[in-house]
């Protein structure tokens, strides 16, 4: 095997450990040239004629655009198609945000160093980074624990401390009550999947809340779930005459989750506010809940109760008053400065969802997944983190584990049905096996 090393800085001019390694290298023989010396020509025959080559060129201490011969370099190797292994992170990406403002190289695998870096996590940055692998440089480990370290990426080992335990003396009562209210005409689908969902997760009981006159589709649709036939609009969507039966209903439970295939009927939208201000216990938010709450954003902090709400990008920008490609580029910074702003959990849902709390804690879910993108899936991940907290864990751990737990049922499901083909019900049939492959 033949190396070649082109340094982009001058051989004198590298110092302290950089030196040291280099002059080790040289005493072992490898080749080394001085970019500075040769013609841009010589150096795009050698990365032409390279079986693979390494990205040295940058590390994590980049600012602005790379330009001059580095950025010809960075466009030379990507030209090239070759296999490209990146150290720590590939030359041109930012590694605190994953942004890409210039030349970078396009890595098909990248090894980062101690930690990985957020901007290997989140997109653009995630597609330039091909496979990361996590390597240990021996940096000594109180410092890689560090609380000052607020950002994560979920990992199956979290997830599997977060779970639940479940005594075998237990019974139905042990595991919790969920009510949900879900469902409007024409979306009865998004009230069965958020329902069996929080019911495949392990609640003791599911009961959903449907307007009334869709309660005997549920009734056939639904097995183990318990239907709760509720006033009604004109436009079959959940009505303010259910108001008092709700929050009557609400202190024998121990979540609520509100939002699946409700509308966005005015009515049924007032409705919403006035539940979620006066609940007094732990609400999940999601999808058309979401939106009547970006009518009156300030209601958030009038919850008294632990709160998650579960925005895509396009509801995120409704509730923040922001277009979308903002949303898009600082999903990191948004999704955190919501949860501080209003002291609540928020799941900002994508192929990278990001959770983050009131303490500007966040976490990084890595899912490659386009099946996940298809409509009810997001249904299926209200359902099951409403069953985890009903189950007796912080809303917090709740939204982590089930971000973790509805990835992978999604990765269960395109092994069967594939990517293109996946639907909701795949993810939805897939959550058991998600369970059981943790535990």
């Amino acid at each position: 095997m033949k190396v070649k090393v082109f340094l982009l800085a001058p051989s004198n001019k590298i110092k302290g450990e950089a030196g040291e390694n280099l002059n080790i290298i040289d005493k072992m023989g490898v080749e080394l040239i001085e970019t500075e010396r040769v013609k841009l020509e010589e150096i795009q025959e050698a990365i032409q004629n390279s079986d693979l080559i390494i990205d040295a060129i940058l590390g994590t201490g980049l600012q602005g655009k790379v330009t001059g011969l580095k950025a010809k370099i960075i466009n030379l190797i990507n030209a090239t198609g070759k296999e490209v292994v990146a150290i720590d992170v590939p030359s041109g990406l930012d590694a605190d945000t994953g942004k890409i403002v210039g030349p970078c190289i396009k890595a098909t695998h990248t090894i980062t160093l101690a930690l990985p870096k957020i901007g290997l996590l989140l997109f653009p940055g995630a597609s330039y980074a091909g496979k990361v692998m996590v390597e240990d440089i021996g940096i000594p480990p109180c410092l890689l624990k560090n609380d000052k370290i607020k950002t994560n990426m979920v990992t199956q080992e979290i997830v599997k401390s977060l779970l639940p335990l479940r005594a075998a003396y237990s019974h139905k009562g042990s595991f919790g009550k969920v009510l949900l209210l879900a469902g409007s005409v024409g979306m009865t689908g998004a009230a069965y999947l958020a329902s069996e969902a929080a019911m495949r997760s392990g609640a003791g009981i599911v009961v959903l809340g449907i307007p009334r006159s869709l309660n005997q589709i549920m009734e056939v649709k639904l097995t183990e779930v318990m239907t709760l036939p509720l006033a009604e609009t004109k436009k079959q969507s959940l009505g303010e005459d259910a108001e008092e039966t709700i929050l009557k209903l609400m202190k024998d439970f121990s979540v609520l989750g509100i939002g699946p295939g409700i509308s966005r009927e005015i009515e049924t939208q007032r409705l919403v506010r006035k539940i979620i201000e006066k609940s007094n216990i732990p609400l999940v938010i999601d999808a058309d809940a979401i939106y009547a709450l970006s009518k009156d954003v300030s209601l958030l902090k009038k919850v008294k109760v632990p709160l998650v709400i579960t925005p895509h990008p396009g509801e995120m920008a409704k509730l923040t008053n922001k277009d979308i490609d903002y949303i898009l580029d600082n999903q990191l910074d948004i999704t955190r400065k919501i949860a501080q702003e209003f002291g609540i959990i928020v799941v900002l849902k994508g192929a990278r969802t990001i959770i983050a709390n009131k303490e500007g804690e966040a976490y990084i879910n890595v899912g490659d997944n386009s099946g996940m993108a298809t409509g009810g899936s997001g249904d299926v991940l209200t359902g099951i983190i409403c069953s985890l907290v009903a189950q007796g864990t912080d809303s917090f751990s709740a939204a982590i584990a089930g971000v973790y737990i509805h990835s992978l049922a999604g990765d269960l499901a395109r092994d069967l049905k594939g990517e293109r083909g996946m639907i909701a019900g795949d993810i939805l049939s897939q959550v058991p096996q998600a369970f059981l492959n943790l535990e």
